[in-house]
Order: C-alpha cells, then structure tokens, then sequence
C-alpha cells in the first residue's frame, strides 16, 4: 500500500508511514478538516523580512556617508548644511525600517498562525502546543524569547517530516536573539555618543563628528549582521514550509474540476444499477420497508384474431375452413 501522503510504498503491518508519519490507509487530510492558503502569505512576509533587512543595511550604509560629509564640511564651515543633510540622512532609512519592519512582524504572525492550524487537519501531525500561541508567543513579555522558537521548530518538524528540529530553526532564532540585543545596547551607546558631540564650528569639531559616524559604522554593523542571517534563515523556512503544506493540500483536492454532466461514483455499499432501491436516509424509521423499486408496466391486450368469414375479395375465391381454396 502506498501512503496517501508521501506516495511511499509502506507495510500494512506498520501502523505509520516511515517517512511521514502518516497513519497507514489514512489520507492526506482528515474528511472535511479546514485548511487555510499559506503560499500567498508566505511570500509576502518573505519580501516583507527581505525589504526589512535591507533597510537596515542602508541605515549602516549612511554612516560612512555621514563621516565623508563631516570631513567636507570642515572646509566650508556650513554647520547647518551639513547637520540638516547628515539628519535627513539618516532618518529616512530608519523611517522606512521602521515602517517595514512592523509590517514584517505583523505578517510573520499571520503566516505562524495559518502555518500551524494547518497542522490540525494534517492525520499523524503532534502539534504540542495550542494554536493560540502562535499569536500570544510573539506579543507576551519574556515568553515572546521562547515560545515563538517552539511554535515554528514544531511546525517545520511536521511539515517537513523531520524527527528533530531542523538546525536552521535554532540558527534563525539565535541569530535574532542576538540582533535584538545587540542592536538595544549599541544604539543607546550611540545615541549618547552623539548627544556629547559640540556644535561644529571648528575643523576639530567637524573631525569629531566624523569619527563618531566611522564609529558607529562598526557598531551597527554587528547587529545588521545577525539581522540578515536570521531574515535569511526565516525566509527559507518560511518557503520550504509553505512549500510541503501546499504540496500536502494539493494532493488531497481532486485531479480536476467537476463539470455538469459528470458520472460520481456513488456511496460505498450502493450497486449503482438502474432500478435499485436508494440507501434509507438519516430521518427514515430503521426497519422500515424500502420502496418498491418501480411501478409494473401496464399490459397492452394481444390481437385477437377474427372469427368469422373475411371479406371477398374480387378474383379470389373465398376461402373455406378446412377447405384447399384456389383462384378462378
């Protein structure tokens, strides 16, 4: 027998598929389980993890920049040119991560948790939390470090068919981990940094504020970094994941469309033959006799043959019972 979720061939002595834990005979998808789209979503938190990362990026790249601008505006002594581009500078990156960055978490959310309410309807997944941590893990203080790690380590466990959790669960978690602490403490040492800078109004100031951009180039560097390889990590388990789900749906939907006119097949335990009484519905008595399976076709008379003498018939002799008969 071949299991109805991975096409592998399995023993009916077993009571699960090898390779995806299904139960032997059970299909794909439990009967009538609801099963919610992550292909669509999936992708759109992908872009949105993608843009996320790359804005931080540009908020390293503008440093340097800043650093150059400060070296330039030593010999122009333009205090105010170079304090107003150097601020638009950075705050239209940071703006826009921001921005981006709230519509990652908000997506990642929604994909976790159609991700794993799919498990649900999926016959040998072991989801070993509820579904409502994959909202709660993210928003709830000091359990927003553990359990979102939980919730998608389970779900890539079940769909991908692994016995342990994939390493790159535990690479993409540790990664922001990493980011989120890094990037508190090193922009609050910025941050204060800047705030003791002096107006520029000599070279040496100019200088100053140029080693403090070249500084804080290194500084957030390091948490950029960690931001990539987990936005990295999670794409890739976002479209693995999303990938075997689909797959696992797909295969459980019928081959076509049904269009009007189309033979079904009929309930197990129906012969399907003309004339045969239909199975009793749920609101028939049990025991109750089952109609006759069709009225008898009325009885059309046979001709009687005439009794008596026929008709003459010009130059034919009329025939006599019993008699020869002959023409004149």
């Amino acid at each position: 027998m071949r299991c109805h979720t991975c096409d592998t061939e399995t023993d009916v002595r077993t009571r699960e598929c090898p390779t995806c834990r299904t139960p032997v005979g059970a299909p794909a998808l439990h009967p009538g389980a609801r099963v919610r789209t992550v292909r669509g979503i999936g992708r759109a938190t992908s872009v949105a993890v993608a843009a996320t990362t790359a804005f931080l990026l540009l908020t390293v790249a503008v440093q340097p920049v800043n650093a150059l601008l400060a070296e330039r505006a030593a010999d122009t002594r333009d205090s105010e040119t170079f304090l107003l581009t150097a601020g638009v500078l950075e705050l239209v990156p940071a703006l826009l991560y921001q921005f981006v960055f709230l519509v990652a978490i908000v997506l990642v959310i929604v994909w976790t948790w159609r991700a794993r309410k799919n498990l649900d309807a999926f016959p040998g997944a072991g989801p070993t939390n509820s579904d409502g941590w994959a909202i709660a893990g993210w928003l709830v203080p000091f359990v927003n470090f553990v359990m979102p790690h939980r919730v998608v380590g389970n779900i890539a466990r079940e769909s991908l068919w692994r016995l342990s959790t994939p390493v790159l669960v535990h690479v993409w978690w540790g990664s922001w981990l990493v980011f989120l602490f890094a990037e508190q403490r090193f922009s609050r040492s910025t941050a204060a940094d800047y705030e003791a800078l002096p107006y520029p109004r000599t070279s040496s100031d100019f200088q100053a504020y140029a080693d403090h951009y070249l500084r804080a180039t290194g500084e957030y560097l390091v948490p950029a970094i960690f931001c990539t390889v987990a936005g990295g990590s999670l794409i890739v388990l976002i479209r693995s994941i999303s990938a075997a789900q689909t797959a696992r749906i797909e295969r459980s939907m019928p081959a076509g469309p049904i269009l009007p006119g189309m033979t079904m097949a009929g309930p197990a335990g129906t012969s399907g033959a003309p004339g045969a009484p239909p199975p009793p519905g749920p609101s028939d008595p049990a025991g109750a006799p089952a109609p006759a399976a069709s009225a008898p076709a009325p009885a059309v008379p046979a001709p009687v043959p005439p009794t008596g003498p026929l008709p003459a018939v010009p130059g034919q002799a009329s025939p006599t019972p019993g008699g020869a008969g002959g023409t004149i």
